[in-house]
């Protein structure tokens, strides 16, 4: 139901802006984006925007779930999962992650379809090369439906190359920004906070009134953990290098300060800058290189768009050969180490240090090229200018930020893993609850998989099908919040999983506790721990809580020697188990295991509770 206080903003809102308009502000707009634009609207990129959103709605389920999309079949996990390849950076994990990207295609997609124009440069131009009545490109529909064809090839560009699993249409945001920012810096530094305007409008309406308590949160990695900054920076630098190569064909130069200072302030307010290296439990945020990042990338593009033609300098030359045979030399020696070490059997998974090690090579030597003309030779090279050396720079960028995809691509999935683990099966996928399981993949260029020491836990989805394998909710979430759910499902149906914890804490040694999971009515006990025993004794009694495949017993033992076990009795109620009563006390909001002897009373565990 839509409430009074959304209603009086959108009266606000339509009149606030009406009124802008009537006072020459839809004239003065026309005047703006007539030259450029089809009546001076966006088509691109609202069809873009239009698209990405029907495919939350119909495809991810938003239309019946908009808070709650179905997620897992259209991540890029693998390459031997081409769907997921090709719908991750389309799909969205939830409302805000979708609207944030859609108002900042609205904004940075407004001045990079601007700059691009519905009209053909010739219009404006007369000696541009793209000139010329007729042609195809030349029509206004083709141009308009180039821009969303444009965003949705770097959206498949960056699920393609994605640095392990993806998911959503950032990599195409910055993509159009890096376009916009390159080709009209000031008009793009204004569309961040457009960007901003556009998603601080959207939650006033939906959430006119936030109610909050002080209360703690659930174990969770930290926010900038998972944000896909390579995707980010991916995007970036493709967008920059169709702007550069644009400007380049329309031969049009900008302000060299205006041109860095935007790419910088952009890079630091919309978190360009973010390095992210993730562990098991810790974070690694390199903040300060990647501010350095920001700034090189800023200084590549503005070189390559206001630099010089002229060739660079032979000392120059000479210096940078230099700077790069040191790393060159490292990864050529770390090259020949890891395949002595392979071939010779010291070190077997040296092997898998080769392909990253040679990507890098590569790389380095791209970088080395431009400038060897001009160092060999001492004389000038077309392709040693300014501009021709950042451009390269610029691309080889590029080429390091895909080459994480192509190495982190290939996985294979295995879920012998998961198997005989009280799992439920939906379709093809596995789901289970399990602790310290060694998981199911194996990253095929580096060699690197299930020979791994390290575990994981918690709530595991898998499928061999479609090369899924992951910790859908940690263990700590779950102990935090007793309950957890995972969608599963394809095209066309979905499925829901309900994981729910019960268990008791016992007495100066842990808890005994058991999860299960309900799917489609059926509920069916996932996992339990082994008995744990309390540190308290009763005439000489050991009393332990031991999880079963329905509820929970209490066994007793005496001098190593079992004397018999009993269910948890219900609230309030006792149970016997021979001069021994086992009651559950239900008190003060609290339900306590408690055993009694002859007088004698001892707590021995507390049940669970959760936020």
């Amino acid at each position: 139901m839509v409430s009074l206080a959304a209603i009086a903003l959108l009266v606000t809102l339509v009149v606030a802006v009406g009124g802008v308009f009537y006072y020459d502000g839809w004239r003065r707009w026309r005047r703006l984006t007539d030259g450029r634009l089809v009546y001076g609207v966006p088509w691109g990129t609202l069809l873009a925007v239009a698209l990405v959103v029907a495919f939350y709605v119909l495809a991810q389920g938003g239309l019946a779930h908009w808070d709650d999309p179905l997620v897992l079949p259209f991540v890029s996990w693998s390459y031997f999962y081409p769907l997921g390849v090709i719908t991750s950076g389309f799909a969205h994990s939830s409302p805000g992650h979708l609207i944030s990207n859609m108002t900042g295609t609205l904004a940075f997609g407004l001045v990079a379809e601007y700059a691009w124009g519905h009209y053909p440069p010739a219009r404006r131009q007369r000696d541009s090369l793209l000139a010329g009545d007729g042609r195809l490109w030349s029509q206004p529909r083709v141009r308009i439906a180039l821009v969303p064809a444009a965003m949705f090839a770097v959206a498949l560009l960056t699920g393609v190359f994605s640095m392990g699993p993806g998911l959503g249409f950032s990599g195409a945001v910055f993509a159009i920004a890096g376009f916009a920012v390159v080709t009209k810096p000031r008009a793009a530094i204004g569309a961040v906070v457009g960007s901003s305007a556009l998603g601080v409008l959207y939650q006033a309406f939906v959430n006119p009134v936030v109610t909050g308590s002080v209360s703690a949160g659930g174990p969770s990695p930290p926010s900038w953990a998972s944000i896909a900054f390579q995707a980010h920076m991916l995007g970036f630098v493709v967008g920059a290098l169709v702007a550069v190569g644009l400007l380049w064909v329309r031969r049009q130069r900008a302000s060299a300060s205006t041109l860095f200072f935007g790419v910088v302030g952009f890079g630091l307010a919309l978190s360009l800058w973010l390095l992210v290296w993730p562990g098991d439990d810790v974070y690694y945020l390199y903040r300060a290189a990647g501010v350095i990042v920001v700034f090189g990338l800023a200084g590549l593009v503005t070189v390559a768009v206001a630099g010089s033609d002229r060739s660079v300098p032979r000392a120059l030359a000479i210096g940078w050969l230099a700077v790069l045979a040191l790393p060159l030399a490292l990864l050529l020696a770390t090259l020949t180490l890891s395949l002595g070490a392979s071939l010779t059997g010291l070190v077997p998974d040296a092997i898998g240090l080769v392909p990253f090690v040679a990507l890098l090579a590569l790389a380095v030597v791209a970088l080395a090229a431009p400038a060897v003309p001009t160092a060999a030779f001492g004389r000038d090279s077309r392709w040693a200018t300014h501009r021709r050396v950042a451009l390269l720079g610029l691309g080889t960028v590029g080429l390091l930020l895909v080459l994480p995809g192509l190495l982190y691509g290939p996985i294979a999935v295995d879920t012998d893993s998961v198997t005989d683990t009280d799992e439920v099966t939906v379709d093809d996928y596995l789901i289970t609850y399990e602790e310290n399981v060694t998981p199911g993949q194996t990253l095929l260029t580096l060699d690197v998989g299930n020979a791994t020491d390290e575990t994981q836990s918690g709530l595991i989805v898998a499928s061999d099908a479609r090369s899924i394998w992951t910790v859908a909710e940690r263990t700590d979430a779950v102990a935090f919040d007793g309950e957890a759910s995972v969608q599963v499902g394809g095209l066309g149906w979905r499925e829901t999983v309900h994981a729910e914890r019960s268990g008791w804490d016992v007495v100066g040694n842990g808890s005994a506790y058991a999860v299960d999971l309900t799917v489609d009515g059926e509920t069916s006990r996932s996992f339990t721990t082994e008995r744990v025993e309390a540190d308290v004794r009763i005439d000489g009694y050991r009393i332990a809580v031991v999880p079963t495949d329905e509820a929970f017993d209490v066994r007793v033992s005496r001098d190593n020697s079992g004397v018999g076990t009993v269910p948890i009795p219900a609230g309030n109620e006792t149970a016997s188990l021979g001069s021994l009563d086992v009651l559950t006390d239900e008190s003060d909001d609290t339900t306590k295991l408690v055993v009694e002897s002859d007088g004698s009373r001892v707590t021995v565990a507390e049940k669970e509770t959760y936020e």
